[in-house]
């Protein structure tokens, strides 16, 4: 199956349950049942605007920061090494030269796995405060569906129209940044 069809089936999908969901809503009163309580939520809004969400991303530009400089200062070190070799080619001996070239490789791909490994931290350190926000925000949309007596949050990308007072992504912003201000990220250990 191409990705177009793909997509075209997610599409068709999508709204054929948008279209169930709005039949239900406007059906359910005429026949006398109770009528189908949804709120929407755009969580990549509320991630965009979340206070601990820009703590996060700051302490994280911080650590990332720091790890450069520190690499640049062992990147400066080793290009001095590389130029001080290339200038001792001519006086050491071809085995000689030999061996401080392949110990220079090895500091250089000793280098390169530290930063590696550097970026996969930050990348953990990330996953785990996004984590953090992604469950108290759950929670929040489980209290304000509840208050709102919702049986359904749908996310607002898997929407097209949407009134208003069916949106609730302000209310949850507020009460995150109320609830969780701001995520402490460990500074990882060298």
């Amino acid at each position: 199956m191409t990705q177009v069809h793909s997509c075209l089936l997610r599409t068709a999908g999508s709204l054929l349950i948008v279209a169930s969901l709005f039949l239900a809503a406007v059906l359910s009163p005429a026949l006398g049942a109770d009528p189908l309580a949804i709120v929407v939520i755009d969580t990549q809004e509320i991630y965009r605007e979340a206070a601990a969400v820009k703590g996060l991303q700051k302490q994280i530009d911080g650590q990332r920061s720091t790890y450069r400089e520190e690499l640049q200062k062992q990147e400066e070190s080793l290009r001095a090494a590389d130029k001080e070799l290339a200038r001792q080619r001519t006086i050491l001996s071809s085995e000689a030269f030999a061996q401080k070239r392949r110990g220079l490789e090895e500091q250089i791909a000793n280098l390169q796995r530290e930063v590696q490994r550097r970026r996969k931290v930050l990348e953990k350190q990330f996953a785990q405060g996004m984590k953090q926000v992604q469950s108290v925000l759950v929670e929040i949309s489980q209290d304000i569906a509840r208050e709102r007596n919702a049986v359904l949050v749908v996310e607002k990308s898997a929407v097209v129209l949407v009134k208003p007072e069916l949106e609730i992504t302000e209310e949850a912003l507020k009460r995150l940044n109320k609830k969780l201000p701001k995520i402490s990220v460990p500074v990882p250990q060298n």
